[in-house]
């Protein structure tokens, strides 16, 4: 029988519990100085020149050392991405796999612009602020000093680390501003009518294939078109002349004929048995 904390590790969705892991593990190498963080950070020279791209998946890695700010990291990364992937990406993991390259992808980009050697955090505040705009509508406990809604959550964050290590949040500015890209273009714009409900975000095929999500096309077999065949309509020249007898006006008749007291013997048959009442007999005793 697992122990709780293992029982608790085995439901982390996949994302979370590998990510969690591989910082865990990151940290305990550098705790046992098998690794230095000079080995670990991003850079243009080292990474792509020298051929060291391990750098590109540690820079997200590396939190530090183990301290209360790691484990707060921790904490909004287990809580924030368990959130998103058990809740607004449900049935969607191709989907949210994609929004972490790409976000990974642009602060690659822009990390030569800002200076920051290590993005764990960066990307740490891009999550965070996803989160709180799909539960905007909760309200959460700021170390018991007040209540606030969950929309303002990643602001307050960045108020604290201004005051705290006393510089401008230049990288968790950008952070937020990328997260905000991404929920936009993932949420918000496939809701608008200039859309034409196009997702511009939804993942490749075969990311939705390793992930075994459904890629969302709908497969529409042809259905066999069904031969015309003309129809031809035929009529019988003897029931055509039986509609245009018995649409004749029965007070047109011959005078003649009523003076000699044929009666009503001259009508078609159909028209006797429908109107009897309507012609009077001329056969009087």
């Amino acid at each position: 029988m697992p122990n709780p904390l293992e029982e608790w590790y085995l439901q982390l969705p996949v994302f979370t519990r590998v990510y969690t892991t591989g910082i865990v593990l990151l940290t305990l190498a550098l705790q046992m100085e098998w690794v230095t963080p000079f080995q670990l950070f991003h850079n243009y020279h080292n990474t792509f020149e020298r051929g060291e791209y391990w750098r590109i998946f540690t820079t997200f890695m590396f939190l530090g050392g183990f301290s209360l700010d790691w484990i707060l990291n921790i904490y909004f990364i287990v809580r924030y991405c368990r959130d998103l992937e058990e809740g607004s990406y449900l049935n969607r993991p191709a989907d949210f796999v994609w929004m972490i390259i790409l976000m990974c992808s642009a602060l690659l980009a822009l990390s030569p612009y800002l200076g920051v050697p290590f993005l764990g955090d960066l990307l740490v505040s891009s999550l965070t602020y996803m989160w709180s705009r799909h539960y905007s509508y909760l309200f959460i406990n700021i170390m018991g000093l007040f209540t606030t809604s969950a929309a303002y959550l990643p602001w307050i964050l960045i108020a604290f680390s201004s005051l705290i290590e006393n510089r401008w949040p230049t990288g968790d500015l950008v952070a937020i501003g990328i997260g905000h890209v991404f929920w936009f273009l993932s949420e918000e714009w496939p809701q608008r009518a200039e859309s034409g409900g196009i997702r511009l975000l939804r993942a490749p095929r075969f990311l939705c294939r390793v992930f075994h999500q459904d890629t969302g096309e709908e497969i529409i077999e042809e259905q066999p078109q069904e031969e015309h065949v003309p129809r031809v309509e035929t009529f019988d020249a003897n029931l055509e002349s039986q509609v245009d007898s018995e649409t004749t006006d029965p007070t047109g008749v011959d005078d003649s004929n009523q003076d000699a007291g044929a009666g009503h013997d001259h009508l078609p048959t159909s028209l006797r048995q429908r109107a009897p009442y309507a012609i009077p007999s001329d056969n009087h005793e």
